[in-house]
């Protein structure tokens, strides 16, 4: 579940964040770290970095991510794995 919903999620934020925040800035560490391995501890300290930003920060890089998943959804639907519906 995590590789079809949360892994396209963390790399759209990745790349908000990198684009708001710049390569330096901690935040991008823990999100990163969320995108490539997942795993409740990282989506934890990715959380955590996230809830310590300033509310319209977050807000917006949250904005960006949504949005980069809304024109390209491609990223979730090339991941599903559905089964054909019958009729």
């Amino acid at each position: 579940m995590f590789d079809t919903i949360g892994k396209p999620f963390f790399e759209a934020l990745r790349a908000a964040a990198e684009r708001r925040l710049g390569r330096g800035h901690p935040c991008l560490a823990a999100i990163e770290r969320a995108a490539g391995e997942g795993g409740a501890d990282a989506t934890v300290a990715a959380q955590a970095t996230l809830a310590a930003l300033d509310p319209d920060m977050r807000a917006s890089l949250m904005a960006d991510a949504h949005k980069a998943l809304r024109e390209s959804p491609v990223a979730i639907l090339g991941a599903w794995q559905g089964g054909r519906v019958r009729h």
